[in-house]
């Protein structure tokens, strides 16, 4: 019997490092430098533990395009949903894309990933109290790319850990959202992997119900 092919979408704000994320779940590699994806970046990866064809739709993430990206959710099975840990307005867009996604195909399984979660613990390893001068002066190849593309400097704002579990708790209780959220890092790998098993588990526990 063929191995079954699911389509998941990865979604967020530009520059969160879901392409980073995409690589180093199917490549085992990680590239410092930033590439805008421009349009929709598709990646396949067998999971033969969960008997998936894993096609990863990586798309284009500037609000600006909101009216493609509806295009490209068409007969998706699950979704990823990625801010960066260092900008906190890229945390404060997630529930935009999630009701996106549910509106145009309604709800499916969700992951949410808060990503450069190396760069938190560099600071936390660290005796400096200004998290956007340590980000500016220690990163500056991410501060350099965001700056070329958007013309303006970043403002690195770390998202706090007790806002994304109150934010958690209400989806959960009020919202009744279903999904996991873990903390990743495309340079380290950390959770990265983990993160893709669950949703293709999800995905195929709601074929079971």
């Amino acid at each position: 019997m063929a191995r079954r092919s699911v389509k998941i979408l990865l979604l967020g704000d530009g520059a969160v490092g879901k392409t980073s994320l995409v690589r180093r779940f199917v490549e085992q590699q990680f590239d410092e430098s930033y590439k805008m994806t421009i349009g929709v970046n598709v990646k396949k990866k067998e999971i033969e533990s969960l008997d998936l064809t894993m096609m990863i739709w990586d798309i284009y993430g500037q609000k600006l395009n909101k009216d493609l990206h509806s295009t490209n959710y068409s007969g998706a099975d699950g979704a990823m949903l990625v801010y960066d840990l260092t900008r906190y307005e890229t945390f404060k867009s997630i529930d935009e894309w999630i009701d996106e996604v549910f509106e145009v195909i309604g709800k499916i399984p969700l992951v949410i990933l808060g990503n450069k979660n190396d760069l938190i613990k560099g600071f936390d390893g660290s005796d400096r109290t200004d998290f956007d001068a340590f980000v500016k002066e220690n990163h500056l190849d991410m501060v350099e790319s965001h700056t070329r593309l958007y013309g303006e400097d970043p403002e690195f704002t770390r998202v706090p850990d007790k806002e994304m579990e109150r934010w958690a708790e209400e989806k959960a209780d009020h919202a009744g959202l279903d999904f996991s959220h873990f903390s990743t890092s495309a340079k380290t790998g950390e959770n990265v992997e983990e993160a893709f098993i669950t949703l293709g588990n999800m995905i195929k526990e709601g074929d079971k119900s």
